[in-house]
């Protein structure tokens, strides 16, 4: 079971390593309007959470995600789901 502060850095992480983001990123932050994501963007962020958390994400669970911290409780909701 991961918490959110956990999945919050690992999304951290993959915004530096895989997508090239060098801005600070914090909960509120607005996945396409504040970093810019585009469609492959968002896909490798949740291929990079789902390898992460060992959780599958469906195009059904990004319905409610529109923040860097909805996506962080989401993926720990999923988390513990999975348990």
């Amino acid at each position: 079971m991961a918490t959110e502060a956990q999945v919050l850095e690992a999304i951290r992480a993959i915004a530096r390593s895989e997508l090239e983001l060098e801005r600070p990123i914090a909960p509120e932050d607005d996945l396409l309007r504040d970093l810019l994501l585009d469609s492959l963007g968002l896909t490798v962020l949740a291929v990079g959470l789902e390898n992460r958390f060992r959780v599958k994400l469906s195009e059904e669970d990004a319905a409610g995600v529109q923040t860097v911290g909805d996506l962080a409780r989401h993926v720990a909701w999923r988390t513990e789901e999975a348990r």
